[in-house]
């Protein structure tokens, strides 16, 4: 993402998505801004934390999104394999 100055999408986010390196983890995006994350939980399901209050109407797109995308993954296991784990990733899969 490369920008210092890049509160204009991710508000006072930045310290719960990025891990200690400056990488960003699985974002969640509404309207243009970062409001959230995402990581699979310890059964491989996609699980979702906001960041702050982004209404039924975000939450149910998003959660249709996870539910179009869990039988993408089939059993496959996405890991920070390159980066670290962000807080947020390392909350939703504890």
């Amino acid at each position: 993402m490369g920008w210092h100055a890049r509160d204009w999408y991710l508000g006072e986010h930045a310290p719960r998505l990025f891990d200690r390196a400056g990488n960003i983890g699985p974002s969640v995006w509404w309207n243009g801004r970062i409001v959230g994350g995402w990581a699979q939980d310890g059964a491989g399901g996609i699980v979702c934390r906001y960041l702050e209050d982004v209404g039924r109407d975000a939450e149910a797109a998003v959660r249709a999104e996870a539910e179009r995308l869990a039988p993408l993954l089939a059993g496959v296991r996405l890991s920070a394999r390159t980066r670290g784990k962000t807080w947020l990733e390392e909350e939703l899969t504890a």
